[in-house]
């Protein structure tokens, strides 16, 4: 097995085809074919199914493209360790953030990396703060923005900034509910959520059941900020949010907040990296950046801001 069947292997999969991997890599079809061929007869597993148009990998095939993503990162990363520097970092560097962050901040983040450091090549992945804890302890992501984290976590957590959530509704339901609602209230609507064990879905059960003694009335498990959003604006129900994942909603007035008392609810936001992976300079140089400027953003204000408590 060489380096170059696994980049040839890697470009099939990008292009999704063997005609689409020849012409991207400048490769004759029939010499890819056969370095193609070899890996399997090597592995004795057929990485692909040959489709009219493009392939399909086997269950072999997912698992050597792990594999081949693995040892291309590590074999780039030895030539960037040479000429990398912290005043002059090169490298390519995996960024996750939460659904609601990354909306709100994705912009500032890519601009501000490229400004500041143009020989890194930095790569932004969205999703659930559950889903990146988990991508960022095997390996997936370099570092993750996320919110509170479990107190076992294997991960090195900086803490960046502390934020209020709301009941969010749609017009219609706000015109009904109290100026400040109580826990208690709460539990009488219907919530859509994230599913366990997503952290927001975690830390409100938690609030509930330590004031009231009882869990959330859950019409819906939802894993999509976004379909979260869509749902509660159509009136399916209500959610618990923070104000800057709702902005673009709120000011189309599609939906409304309705402060949280007695107890109120907050969460911690943090960047996340493992600590099992010693970070190289680009790394450094983003998780600087990071947390700079959400730090920053997050807590300016103070008090004087309804949607934070820093």
């Amino acid at each position: 097995m060489t380096l170059t069947q696994l980049r040839y292997f890697l470009a099939v999969i990008k292009a999704g085809s063997i005609s689409g991997a020849a012409v991207q890599i400048h490769v004759a079809q029939p010499a890819l074919s056969q370095r193609l061929k070899q890996l399997e007869t090597e592995l004795g597993q057929r990485l692909f199914t040959r489709l009219p148009r493009g392939i399909e990998l086997t269950a072999a095939g997912h698992k050597l493209k792990i594999h081949a993503l693995e040892i291309i990162r590590r074999v780039e990363s030895v030539h960037t360790d040479f000429v990398s520097s912290d005043s002059n970092p090169f490298g390519h560097v995996k960024l996750g953030m939460s659904t609601a962050i990354n909306t709100k901040f994705c912009v500032d983040v890519l601009e501000s990396v490229n400004r500041i450091y143009p020989n890194i090549q930095l790569a932004l992945v969205e999703s659930m703060s559950g889903t990146l804890l988990e991508w960022t302890e095997s390996g997936r992501i370099d570092m993750a923005v996320v919110y509170d984290t479990p107190g076992n976590t294997p991960l090195v957590v900086n803490f960046l900034a502390r934020e209020k959530l709301y009941l969010v509704s749609n017009r219609e339901a706000k015109g009904a509910l109290p100026d400040v609602i109580t826990i208690a209230e709460i539990a009488e609507l219907d919530l859509i959520l994230p599913a366990f064990p997503q952290t927001l879905r975690l830390m409100i059960e938690k609030v509930f059941l330590d004031s009231i003694g009882k869990s959330p009335k859950i019409l819906i498990d939802v894993d999509s900020t976004h379909a979260i959003k869509k749902l509660v604006a159509a009136g399916k129900g209500h959610s618990i949010l923070s104000i800057h994942s709702i902005d673009d909603e709120l000011s189309r007035q599609e939906l409304a907040i309705t402060p949280i008392a007695d107890p109120s609810i907050t969460r911690t936001i943090n960047l996340v990296s493992n600590q099992n992976r010693t970070p190289d300079s680009a790394v450094r140089a983003v998780q600087k950046v990071v947390t700079r400027l959400l730090a920053a953003r997050l807590s300016d204000g103070g008090e004087d801001r309804p949607d934070y408590v820093v």
